[in-house]
């Protein structure tokens, strides 16, 4: 814990006061197979091999040896990560003994949440009449493996996209109203890394729907988007490629994601703008980055 203090009270220093982007999270996507589909998603199943163990490890310390001190591990379906005998709460395990102080993980809930990761995100984009549009008829399945997994956190992540959009206050009633386990529901924006297509809304189609999930902060519902973060999104003006973040898979590292820069004005993920209002100061995201980190 005195560890921690001493690295965080440095780094927001040089974060915050001095504007400077050094590395705090790493992500590595183990794996691009998945069980799943999913409408908006090209980078699962391509045929690409997971990561090998030796490389994983490999991976993990040479993020540390970095300063990258957060982590999270994702896809494709992260859960269906092998080598050997080692599966993805072996590469957990791993992490937290080389030294990370968080490490979360990313999945679509299919293979329940069997894991010690600090945080599991949990993918679903609505209530069952719109979760299909993009994920298939599986929400019973992701609703029961939450709801009897007994992890002691888990968060929601909520793509948006032409055909979500309709959904978001219907699905936050339910979280509230059923007292779904999760501390709450992230809102990303579907981000045309492969091109534009009938799931992607322009900035002005985005808006409304930004203003909605303000109304909905300011109603109580569970929303983890920061209002900062929100408006940053609905402006525009908040910086791409913020080396804070680095992800890499098996064909190499990443600043930020895995899009190609083209792609960076139309970007939707909208936890680098809880990043990049945190270092602005806004006090909004400075609260929010604690409930998850």
């Amino acid at each position: 814990m005195v560890n921690r203090l001493r690295f965080y009270l440095s780094f927001v220093w040089r974060f915050v006061i001095l504007q400077r982007q050094e590395p705090l999270i790493y992500g590595i996507a183990v794996t691009d197979r998945c069980n799943l589909e999913c409408r908006g998603c090209h980078v699962s199943n391509t045929g690409r091999p997971d990561m090998t163990w030796e490389r994983l490890v490999s991976t993990l310390q040479n993020a540390w040896r970095r300063g990258f001190r957060e982590l999270y591990f994702s896809g494709g379906e992260p859960m269906l990560w092998r080598d050997g005998e080692r599966t993805l709460e072996s590469a957990v395990v791993e992490a937290r003994r080389i030294g990370f102080f968080h490490v979360h993980v990313y999945t679509n809930g299919m293979f329940g949440l069997g894991t010690s990761a600090d945080l599991v995100w949990v993918s679903m984009d609505g209530l069952p009449g719109t979760f299909e549009s993009r994920r298939g008829d599986h929400f019973a399945q992701v609703e029961r493996a939450v709801r009897e997994g007994r992890h002691p956190k888990v968060a929601v992540i909520y793509v948006i996209d032409s055909h979500t959009a309709a959904g978001i206050k219907p699905f936050l009633r339910w979280v509230q109203v059923t007292k779904f386990p999760v501390i709450g529901v992230m809102f990303y924006f579907h981000t045309p890394y492969y091109g534009r297509d009938e799931l992607f809304l322009t900035a002005e189609l985005r808006a409304p729907l930004i203003d909605q999930l303000l109304d909905c902060i300011r109603a109580g519902l569970p929303v983890i988007n920061s209002r900062a973060g929100l408006l940053a999104l609905k402006s525009g003006h908040w910086p791409r490629r913020f080396s804070v973040a680095s992800v890499v898979d098996v064909d190499g590292e990443s600043v930020c994601c895995r899009a190609h820069d083209d792609t960076c004005p139309d970007c939707g993920y909208a936890a680098c703008t809880e990043l990049t209002e945190f270092q602005r100061l806004r006090p909004s995201a400075l609260i929010g980055m604690l409930r998850y980190w």
